[in-house]
């Protein structure tokens, strides 16, 4: 009986000696591995600033071309006949773009590049935010993803508005080829896994890698995390349903969002390995402090 009373007493010793390490250790390693998910967070947020100043970049150009043809001589002499030769030159030039149209702001379409010169017609009600802005505002408008009647696959419009005097006289548009913006997404060079997708206001995808189908509604998580803030981390699954973490961010140019889906592994694994080698340090502290515990009452009692 003395024996076991020694024996448990000793243990015990040993178990309150390294009780505090191990609750130490522990802590330690909860604010390695979450400072470790921080800089994870700051990276992939940081990759996915530098992808939307690609794709603003690319948009910029885009405007800035658009708004150097709205500044047409042509145009100016209401010329469209010789406007619609103009803008098919144009186009030739813009691989960028699948059409250019002009319209006035009662939107009646007067040209399209892709056809030859016609009678005006209605346009198709395609996008009406956009053209809101150019023919109410004045300013250029930068579409979400949606079909119409001359380009009927989804794309999106880049509309610039056509003043004269003070007045806006016409609106033009250029359909954007999405190619593009895949070509920028895939210029990011993500590792094996990783996704990345270029949403519009609308929460619809413009682009993604792996490829999904223009026009498409992104995930409800995404867009419970986008009422929350213009820019964040969250966790959910990919469209492809594998866990992930997702850092997004939203451009200020177009309203635009772009998000980046790491794979929980890549986020959770250090944590996991951390976690395996403190347990199985405190395991191994304690079965050594145990073991000379018994050792120690065996010589005690001898």
């Amino acid at each position: 009986m003395e024996r076991l009373t020694l024996r448990l007493h000793l243990y015990l010793a040993v178990a309150g000696a390294l009780l505090p390490m191990a609750l130490v250790a522990a802590a330690a390693a909860l604010m390695l591995v979450q400072e470790e998910a921080r800089v994870i967070e700051r990276e992939v947020l940081g990759r996915a600033r530098a992808a939307m100043s690609a794709v603003d970049a690319h948009l910029a150009a885009s405007t800035d071309a658009l708004e150097t043809l709205a500044a047409s001589r042509e145009l100016e002499a209401g010329d469209i006949r010789a406007f619609h030769a103009e803008s098919q030159r144009v186009l030739r030039t813009q691989p960028a773009w699948v059409n250019v149209g002009l319209a006035t702001t009662d939107r009646i379409a007067l040209s399209n590049a892709i056809y030859a010169f016609g009678k005006p017609e209605p346009l198709a009600p395609a996008d009406e935010p956009s053209f809101v802005a150019a023919a109410r505002d004045g300013r250029p408008g930068i579409g979400n993803v949606a079909a119409g009647t001359v380009v009927r696959n989804p794309t999106a419009r880049l509309r610039v508005p056509v003043v004269q005097g003070e007045e806006v006289r016409y609106v033009l548009s250029a359909p954007l080829n999405l190619k593009y913006f895949a070509d920028l997404l895939q210029a990011q060079e993500l590792p094996a896994g990783w996704a990345i997708g270029l949403v519009d206001r609308e929460r619809q995808i413009v682009a993604r890698l792996p490829p999904a189908a223009a026009g498409i509604p992104v995930s409800d998580a995404m867009r419970e995390a986008l009422a929350r803030a213009a820019q964040g981390w969250f966790r959910s699954r990919t469209m492809e349903g594998a866990p992930s973490y997702t850092a997004y961010v939203t451009s200020p140019l177009s309203g635009w969002v772009l998000a980046i889906a790491v794979p929980e592994r890549a986020v959770e694994g250090e944590a996991r390995r951390a976690y395996v080698l403190v347990g199985a340090g405190i395991a191994a502290a304690l079965a050594a402090g145990l073991l000379i515990a018994w050792f120690a009452s065996r010589r005690i009692q001898r």
